[in-house]
């Protein structure tokens, strides 16, 4: 195998993201022991290094190690999901200019294509890309580097323990079943819980040298060609190349678990409406338009006896992007799902069967809406203006007069965050959201 082709994917994860990213914004945590919770304070999603080494692991309900947390003097803080966001786009922005194709892979993660001639030295190449990242956004990053997206994750795995943050993941090393036993069956990247726990008792594949000698026939049969295609990467024969550029998402959902249960029709809709702008603002993000659009309620899932749930979907007659669509639809659906009594717990809305902007509308002869291509232009270049407004002020300051108003501070819909901002462990801030300005178009 050429040298090339053996580095020729690398995988830059941000070493406990969430609280890498308080750490920054109050450098006084970084000696201090942290946790990150989820929505509603639910679950620990983000530990440091010193929670790690406690045993907390990822996703525990907070209840549960409550009192290890306080015991142990962690700061615990609720989550801040626009300011990750802000500070995530910064560090890929600084990971893009060490790579001709970056692939976004989540919030905290990029695969970087690595096979450049020019670069001798991957390994010191990579460290050139941390430092470049921690000089200008002092978040810490560790590079993994092999032949396949797969190995680069695992590869990632040994990077966090190296204090040079960066591992290469050669072939000598992933071809040696000995090495390669080291990691569980569930450290696979695309490899879950259930599907785990399947292969240990049912297949008796427990690692990942396991996994890679797995029979072909027997990995497609019992679970998915996906998983065909995971022993393939395994082995180093790549299934999945990088892709540069943003891929249109298929369907966007913005949801939420209440911070207190809502009993009120206007509070509800207030909800609903607030998922909807954001759905709605995602779609065009993604230069994308909707044809048909959903919305769900629901009371806690813990109380059978007094369980409600519904849903409603609307289709349109050409592709929507404009929130006063989709709000007015939003709408009409929730006044013919909710029923008087209940205790709703939980909302979302769902945008799907999408067309590409850059594509065109195809329109109907007989357009029920009537709008002709300029006014829809129009339309375009206002909303396009109230999301750079929103987005640069991080909250909604401005939107459609269909908005039905701004939301009244506090509503219970808002998600509970019980602790402390960095540099304030009291209080965390609200929602970024109002207090909003109408505007009709």
């Amino acid at each position: 195998m050429c040298v090339l082709a053996s580095r020729s994917v690398g995988l830059c994860d941000c070493n406990n993201f969430f609280v890498s990213c308080e750490r920054r914004e109050d450098p006084a945590l970084v000696s201090r022991p942290v946790v990150v919770l989820s929505g509603n304070d639910g679950c620990v999603v983000a530990r440091s290094n010193e929670v790690k080494a406690m045993g907390v692991p990822m996703g525990e309900p907070y209840f549960k190690v409550r009192g290890l947390l306080e015991h142990a003097g962690v700061v615990v803080l609720s989550g801040r999901l626009s300011l990750y966001n802000k500070i995530s786009s910064e560090v890929m922005s600084r990971i893009a200019r060490f790579s001709d194709v970056t692939e976004v892979y989540s919030i905290d993660e990029a695969f970087i294509n690595l096979a450049i001639s020019s670069v001798k030295d991957p390994v010191a190449y990579c460290r050139e890309l941390r430092a470049d990242v921690w000089r200008h956004c002092s978040i810490p990053v560790s590079v993994g580097i092999s032949s396949t997206k797969t190995l680069a994750k695992l590869a990632s795995h040994c990077a966090k323990h190296k204090d040079e943050g960066v591992f290469w993941l050669k072939r000598e090393l992933y071809s040696d079943p000995g090495w390669m036993a080291q990691f569980e069956v569930g450290d696979i990247w695309g490899v879950g819980r259930r599907m785990a726990k399947r292969l240990n008792l049912y297949h008796r594949i427990l690692n990942a040298a396991d996994f890679a000698a797995a029979d072909d026939l027997l990995l497609k049969r019992a679970f998915s060609v996906n998983a065909l295609y995971t022993a393939w990467e395994l082995r180093g024969y790549p299934v999945h190349p990088l892709s540069g550029g943003r891929r249109a998402p298929k369907s966007i959902q913005v949801s939420r678990s209440f911070g207190e249960a809502v009993f009120s029709y206007d509070e509800l809709l207030e909800a609903v409406s607030y998922f909807t702008l954001c759905a709605a603002r995602q779609l065009r993000e993604a230069r994308q338009r909707a044809s048909r659009m959903g919305i769900y309620i629901t009371t806690s899932r813990f109380r059978e006896e007094n369980f409600y749930a519904r849903d409603d979907e609307r289709s349109f007659p050409s592709p929507r992007s404009l929130d006063c669509d989709f709000l007015s639809a939003a709408r009409e659906m929730l006044a013919g799902i909710y029923q008087e009594g209940c205790a709703y717990k939980k909302a979302g809305v769902i945008l799907y069967d999408f067309t590409d902007v850059s594509c065109g509308v195809q329109r109907q002869l007989f357009d029920e809406d009537g709008r002709s291509e300029a006014r829809e232009g129009r339309f375009m270049q206002a909303a396009s203006v109230t999301d750079s407004l929103n987005r640069e002020f991080g909250r909604l300051v401005i939107g459609s007069a269909d908005n039905f108003g701004a939301p009244k501070r506090p509503s219970k819909w808002y998600p509970q965050r019980g602790h402390g901002a960095a540099g304030d462990y009291r209080e965390r801030p609200a929602l970024p959201i109002g207090p909003a300005r109408k505007v009709s178009f």
